[in-house]
């Protein structure tokens, strides 16, 4: 890949909204690329990325379309992960055998040491955040990056040392290109493998295949950290060369594990107890295995005991996954909006046990099985309301199967206000809550997830302040 970029033609396909592709832009430009932009969006839609391009070099932006014209005689062309690899455009490019990458193709390139990536279909970002929260203790120029909306890599990338351990969460998109260079993290943590994103990939085979890519290629000398409980993350050890260890609730493993309400670190020839669980903030088994997967990487990198429980017990969550947000009328208020499958819906649902749940859910269908899903509302959930989309007529489908009482939901809720209003309007009964998990995308309502989840906040904050827990 090229590593200097001065007067190089660069083409960036897909400037998106989530700041990762602006990122890269602002940095090519201080490196000297040629530049061309193209988006299918407009230049009004893209209003919010264009304002962040901080460079006065001359730009050609192609807005609204694509035209093949810029696909030819550029020296290098960035995928935004949000462009599926079968586009006509990548493949025409690929024919004039002009390199295709994306950023985290980039960043592997261009940072010569030792990166850690997180990956899963739930609990990349909390694991990530809480596995940077605890690297940062001892390894003070420790960052995070990726996925994770806030910090794109290449917001970062000149800052790093060494030894700063970056740890990056990783897409199923960015593991696609990594894998066309054969690449993986030198400590790759894959938390989970289940049923998503089959809008995009041809099944659950092809998006379990990206997601090795995480581990495929490892050396010898590297480490994967994989979760015993989860069958398909398991097999991953039969296909990579590196050390593997373990995180399970279930049983003693090489890794972390949990007993008696302790987390335990077994090297392969002693126990030793790392922590108790019992002041943790974290809510859910899901997020007990988080714990799990950060902790197994921090004693592989010899951070101390006393710091892992500070760090772990001090760490309150990641924005919009289970976030608690206060209580209005004295009903507990979540906020769990990237929740974008019905599993991850359930284990929100289930982390919540005891409580008096409404669930603001729905949107549109990535080709998931809403059945499970359907199960756990009939046997857990008080009231629905239901936001309009298409997965929002799968459920619907699925819960009509299983008899759920029709009086106990509204469904085709086309404004948020109004779902939050019914929300609060429904929820009842001792220890009242409102949980806002989707289980669906976002993209018929809202720009993305980020931006649903910003505005039912805002919802929440503009009826009356929040109150602490």
């Amino acid at each position: 890949m090229i590593n200097n970029f001065k007067d190089k033609k660069v083409l960036l396909m897909g400037l998106g909204l989530h700041g990762g592709a602006v990122a890269v832009l602002n940095w090519l430009a201080k490196n000297g690329a040629i530049l061309t932009v193209t988006d299918i969006k407009s230049k009004k839609e893209l209003k919010a990325s264009l304002d962040k391009i901080k460079t006065r070099k001359k730009i050609k932006y192609t807005l609204g379309k694509h035209d093949l014209a810029d696909f030819k005689d550029q020296d290098l062309i960035v995928q935004n992960t949000g462009v599926p690899s079968d586009s006509k455009y990548i493949k025409y490019a690929r024919k004039q055998g002009i390199p295709v990458v994306n950023e985290a193709v980039m960043f592997f390139g261009l940072y010569p040491s030792e990166i850690i990536g997180v990956t899963g279909t739930r609990g990349k970002s909390t694991t990530a955040s809480l596995l940077h929260a605890i690297l940062k203790t001892e390894i003070k120029n420790n960052v995070l990056a990726g996925n994770i909306a806030t910090v794109p890599m290449f917001s970062v990338i000149d800052k790093l040392k060494e030894d700063s351990w970056p740890v990056l969460e990783l897409s199923s998109w960015h593991l696609d290109g990594l894998g066309e260079y054969r690449k993986s993290p030198h400590i790759a943590v894959v938390t989970n493998v289940m049923v998503d994103h089959l809008n995009r990939y041809k099944n659950f085979t092809a998006y379990k295949r990206a997601k090795l890519i995480n581990v495929k290629y490892q050396k010898k000398d590297d480490i994967a950290v994989l979760n015993y409980d989860n069958k398909d993350t398991k097999s991953f050890a039969r296909k990579t060369k590196a050390r593997v260890y373990y995180f399970s609730l279930k049983r003693k493993v090489r890794g972390c594990y949990k007993k008696n309400n302790w987390l335990y670190f077994y090297n392969g020839k002693e126990s030793k107890r790392v922590m108790s669980f019992k002041n943790i903030r974290l809510l859910g088994e899901h997020n007990t295995q988080n714990i799990l997967a950060a902790v197994t990487v921090a004693k592989l990198l010899g951070i101390k005991n006393k710091n892992i429980a500070k760090a772990v017990n001090k760490f309150k969550g990641v924005d919009y996954r289970l976030e608690y947000k206060g209580k209005k009328n004295n009903v507990e208020i979540y906020n769990d909006s990237t929740s974008t499958t019905p599993d991850a819906t359930i284990a929100a649902i289930r982390a919540l046990e005891g409580k008096s749940i409404v669930l603001l859910a729905g949107g549109e269908d990535k080709q998931l099985d809403y059945k499970e899903l359907a199960k756990e509302i009939k046997k857990s959930v008080n009231f629905l309301v239901l936001l309009s989309g298409s997965g929002s007529d799968k459920l619907k489908k699925e819960l009509a199967d299983i008899a759920y009482p029709s009086y106990q939901m509204l469904t085709g809720i086309d404004d948020l206000a109004i779902a939050c209003d019914l929300a609060l309007k429904y929820s009842g009964g001792r220890d009242r809550a409102i949980l806002f998990s989707p289980a669906a995308a976002s993209f018929n309502m809202f720009a993305n997830e980020f931006d649903r989840a910003r505005q039912f906040d805002k919802l929440i904050d503009g009826k009356e302040k929040k109150t602490k827990k």
